[in-house]
């Protein structure tokens, strides 16, 4: 069930690359499960070997994924190799010494420390986990636990029937259980990863993938109330390209869309990572500073103005671009963006009226 759910995910829900190899990682699973039966019904070795491989492959395409989802670095080699020594050695000792001791040792020893890899490169660096996240983290911390006391209670087996009883219990008891418990939570995290992206594009503008509208306003009311609780300045900028139309006219609706990216892209990189920069319509542009005066933030966008004309672009001329500026700061009797904007707006028509190019600062700020 759980393979089929992620095949659906990964189908209909952006065909992330993670996604895809946790449905390969349970599908592996349901076959070690299904060779596991084989074996023991039919006391074949041939099918313990193939039950102990993919269990290694149903473990190593986990650990990919999950660091694939994180944006890690992944080494197929770094899997790979050891993997292949681990499964010739399951072969050896199977298929040659029959070995119960080192096939009881080996495998779970293996896939506990593929665990303990997966459980690390879950955690977040640069934020805390999300709820789904600490399932998952939680299931693979006790899977990979199991893992290590079948390896351990393999060392109290003397015969094919002595000492066995620790072994069955963990493995019939534990391991379905915690097993489950590993698909579902990963099924979350799938969901919560779609929730997220749902939520981020509801307030992300699809072309220049800075805040719409509506990111903009949510994201104002939190900085505007953070610096009437701090006492500390903010400043709205609104700006626009000049002459946007007809450059739309002359060069297309794709020269337009790129000088729009090109515009938004140099507005993200001339600002600090705590401002926010949000596209309000059209080629209209809005961005929030903070920790900064009316003064400080035309400072910021005069450089900007500056950079507009060399921006290099697909389809653009060098120097065709303009851009002008309406700054206002945040006053005391500000509660909303909307009594900002109409100010910023005043103060880029001031702009607009005294020839366009150029950073305009509201006489009210």
């Amino acid at each position: 069930m759980t393979t089929i759910a992620l095949a659906i995910a990964f189908a209909h829900f952006g065909r992330q690359r993670h996604v895809l190899t946790w449905t390969a990682s349970y599908g592996a699973g349901v076959l070690q499960w299904l060779a596991n039966a084989g074996g023991f019904f039919l006391q074949s070795a041939a099918m313990f070997i193939v039950t102990g491989i993919t269990l290694i492959v149903s473990a190593s395409l986990l650990a990919i994924g999950i660091r694939q989802r994180s944006g890690r670095p992944v080494n197929i080699m770094a899997f790979a190799a050891p993997a292949a020594v681990v499964c010739v050695a399951i072969a050896v000792a199977i298929g040659v010494f029959g070995n119960q001791i080192m096939q009881g040792m080996i495998i779970p020893a293996y896939v506990g420390l593929l665990l303990l890899v997966s459980a690390a490169s879950l955690w977040p660096l640069d934020r805390a986990m999300t709820p789904p996240e600490k399932a998952l983290f939680a299931c693979l911390i006790l899977f990979a636990l199991c893992q290590l006391a079948l390896a351990v209670s393999a060392t109290f087996i003397r015969s094919a029937t002595e000492g066995k009883d620790l072994y069955r219990n963990i493995l019939s008891l534990g391991m379905p259980t915690i097993y489950v418990g590993t698909a579902i939570s990963a099924v979350l995290v799938v969901a919560g990863d779609l929730a997220q992206q749902l939520r981020s594009q509801m307030r992300h503008d699809s072309l220049t993938e800075v805040l719409n509208r509506r990111g903009l306003e949510e994201a104002a009311a939190q900085a505007i109330a953070q610096a009437r609780r701090h006492d500390r300045p903010l400043s709205l900028v609104i700006c626009d390209l000049d002459g946007f139309k007809a450059l739309n006219d002359t060069y297309g609706h794709i020269a337009g869309d790129h000088a729009l990216k090109g515009f938004a892209r140099l507005l993200t990189l001339a600002v600090r990572r705590g401002d926010i920069v949000g596209r309000m319509g059209g080629d209209e542009f809005g961005l929030l500073l903070q920790d900064s005066d009316a003064q400080a933030a035309a400072d910021v966008m005069e450089r900007v103005r500056l950079e507009v004309a060399h921006l290099s672009l697909p389809r653009v001329p060098d120097g065709t671009l303009r851009a002008s500026f309406g700054v206002a700061a945040l006053l005391a009797d500000d509660r909303t963006l909307e009594d900002m904007v109409h100010r910023a707006d005043a103060a880029l028509y001031t702009a607009k009226k005294l020839g366009k190019n150029r950073v305009s600062i509201a006489s009210a700020a």
